[in-house]
């Protein structure tokens, strides 16, 4: 009897939980329709639930997240805190406007302004200098380009013997280029602004020397000088402008020949020192005078004066031409220049050749221009 009232509780017990389980379940479905109530008996099932009813505990959370509050609808854009943009602008190396008006100096903008005044006084201070050398008509450069023909003549005094025999080059076609610099004529430093350096080169073409037995002598003729130059402008209605000159000058004439000849060569390489004076005065209108004379000192006499005893040479340079201004800065010359090396010899009885001295003089006569700024 004890057994079967045992059993029929156990029965009593399996249906109660049979029945009891459909009630919980069924508790979500009811909670998901927002009804308060079940809410409780949800909460209360959660309490009784035992670990051997696993979908039971699902369903418990499920409701339990159905009944969690709405979270609040946040911003799709949120502005960026200054702590998150921080990190990009050091990554890419930039720095804010804010922060790149902190590090600018302002004495950069100040030196800046400063060089540019400098720079624009520089300018205006180099026009108006520029300008007084153009008014006074103080060249800066100057180039100059001839076509001329020389002559020389050379004989003996008191010669002895048919071995010295005078020789004369009628003409020869010559080209002469001539270049002056002053570089600071723009300067107002009174001396050094007119001191300047002048340099020519001339050479002879086509030479053709022979002697009277018809044998035929190689010639050449070129000639070459280097000066420093300081000059006085003075204004007025006929400008003048006056030069003192210092420099060296040359006159190469080489002659040769295969044939043995009966007489000596003029050949002579005669280096000298050059001092000298030169002027320009303005006559009429675009025409000027050119004149100039130098004195020669003799460094190096040349071959033909080793054949004779103590000889001793100098010379003398003049020039005289005209120019004739085209427009501002160029201008035609027409002119010649004489050079004339005189020398002395000491003969004693039985030297190979005897006179008593020699005269060597060189012309040269042309047209050109002469450009100037």
């Amino acid at each position: 009897m004890g057994k079967r009232l045992h059993f029929a509780r156990g029965i009593a017990a399996i249906a109660a939980l049979v029945i009891g389980s459909p009630l919980a379940s069924a508790a979500p479905a009811k909670r998901s329709k927002g009804k308060p109530k079940p809410a409780a008996a949800a909460s209360s099932a959660k309490a009784t639930p035992e670990p051997s009813d696993p979908p039971a505990s699902k369903s418990v959370a499920a409701a339990a997240s159905s009944d969690a509050p709405a979270p609040a609808k946040q911003d799709p854009d949120p502005a960026p805190s200054p702590l998150e943009t921080a990190p990009s602008t050091v990554a890419t190396g930039l720095s804010s406007p804010s922060e790149a008006s902190l590090t600018s100096d302002p004495s950069d903008a100040s030196r800046a302004t400063r060089d540019s005044d400098s720079n624009a006084s520089s300018y205006e201070a180099l026009g108006r200098r520029e300008a007084a050398r153009l008014a006074a008509g103080r060249t800066e450069v100057g180039v100059s380009l001839s076509v001329e023909i020389g002559n020389r003549r050379f004989k003996y005094n008191d010669e002895l013997g048919n071995s010295l025999r005078p020789y004369a080059l009628p003409v020869a076609p010559m080209a002469s280029f001539g270049l002056e610099a002053y570089p600071l004529a723009t300067s107002d430093v009174p001396v050094l602004r007119d001191l300047g350096f002048r340099g020519r080169f001339s050479h002879a073409f086509g030479l053709d020397s022979t002697t009277p037995e018809g044998d035929k002598i190689e010639t050449s003729w070129t000639r070459y000088s280097g000066e420093v130059r300081e000059r006085l402008l003075i204004p007025g209605r006929h400008p003048l402008e006056l030069g003192a000159l210092f420099g060296a000058d040359a006159s190469y004439f080489v002659m040769k020949s295969d044939v043995k000849l009966g007489a000596l060569l003029p050949s002579a390489r005669t280096i000298a020192l050059r001092f000298g004076l030169d002027g320009r005065v303005l006559l009429a209108g675009r025409v000027s005078a050119l004149l100039g004379v130098a004195y020669l000192v003799v460094t190096s006499k040349g071959e033909i004066y080793d054949h004779f005893r103590a000889a001793r040479v100098g010379g003398i340079d003049g020039e005289l031409g005209c120019a004739v201004a085209i427009i501002p800065g160029l201008e035609a010359r027409v002119g010649g220049r004489y050079t004339r090396y005189f020398a002395s010899f000491e003969p004693k009885v039985g030297d190979q050749y005897v006179a008593g001295g020699s005269l060597d003089e060189q012309l040269q006569a042309g047209l050109g221009v002469r450009y100037a700024h």
